[in-house]
């Protein structure tokens, strides 16, 4: 029963999706995010953007976990971006319950000193994911590789559960209209705010990036969104912090985007608004704290 439920799932969901596509510009222009179209559109919010950061010489590895690929700061204890496929959804296996060092790393390349969550030392922050668990659910080894403190950085809890999981379910959405990428990353600017360095041994990001690169089924073509959020509580709605590629890169840095393979016309356009949510899409995750 469970694999029929899922394949009529599937089909609602491509045959909305390429509907979604098709008419991408008048439903952008009701508002993203699944919002309801009549709703008043929010007041813009004034955003600040974070500056390009040198790691000078800081010991920086690619390490590649199968389903997804981090950029890794060996001396910050901390991934600097990440980067990983989707394509359509089959996996519902359960996230790990617990959170565990990284095995895989390089002799000398230092990591997290504790797996215990960031709630204890600060009340309201989460061991939030950088790769999203949920995204690696169909396959058992890439799941539990998710949950090492690797892919793990300190989160304002309300920011994990809120707008950081508006963006992740973009792409859990799109993921089963085209196959799609993922790219993100983090960002430290402000060392008054590092509260975890004792116990974790981990400063506390102040920016998190996002960026979608897809194909539009119909011509296929490339279609890409992106973000840079603060790490904050009491934020706007998510489309107050899209940027286009070439903003990403700007306030990023080109080098640590490394997005590459998309049309100047196409990393120079930034949505209206977010994506709209295809209807019935599933949010199935798996049970587990995120704390």
């Amino acid at each position: 029963m469970r694999q029929g439920a899922h394949v009529a799932r599937s089909v609602l969901i491509g045959l909305i999706g390429w509907l979604s596509l098709i008419s991408l510009p008048l439903l952008l222009s009701c508002g993203g995010g699944g919002g309801n179209p009549a709703a008043v559109t929010p007041a813009p919010v004034t955003v600040t953007h974070p500056s390009p950061v040198s790691y000078g010489s800081d010991t920086v590895i690619t390490q590649d976990y199968g389903g997804f690929k981090l950029l890794y700061d060996c001396t910050e204890h901390t991934a600097l971006r990440y980067e990983y496929p989707l394509g359509f959804d089959t996996g519902y296996l359960p996230r790990p319950a617990n959170f565990t060092f990284d095995p895989s790393l390089p002799a000398g390349c230092g990591q997290q000193t504790s797996t215990a969550t960031y709630a204890s030392v600060v009340n309201g922050w989460d061991r939030g994911h950088l790769v999203m668990s949920n995204h690696m659910d169909d396959n058992a080894t890439f799941l539990l590789r998710a949950n090492y403190m690797t892919n793990v950085v300190p989160q304002v809890g309300t920011f994990n559960r809120g707008i950081w999981l508006d963006a992740e379910n973009v792409a859990e959405c799109y993921r089963d209209i085209a196959p799609l990428t993922v790219y993100g990353g983090v960002v430290y600017t402000d060392p008054s705010n590092d509260v975890f360095l004792a116990s974790h041994g981990i400063r506390t990001p102040d920016w998190f990036w996002k960026a979608i690169v897809s194909t539009d089924p119909l011509t296929q073509q490339p279609i890409a969104i992106a973000w840079v959020i603060p790490n904050q509580s009491n934020l706007g709605p998510l489309d107050s912090y899209l940027v286009s590629l070439d903003e990403l890169d700007q306030q990023i840095g080109a080098s640590m985007v490394a997005i590459a393979g998309v049309p100047a016309e196409v990393r120079a356009s930034k949505p209206v608004t977010t994506w709209p949510l295809p209807a019935n899409c599933s949010f199935a995750r798996a049970a587990g704290s995120a704390m």
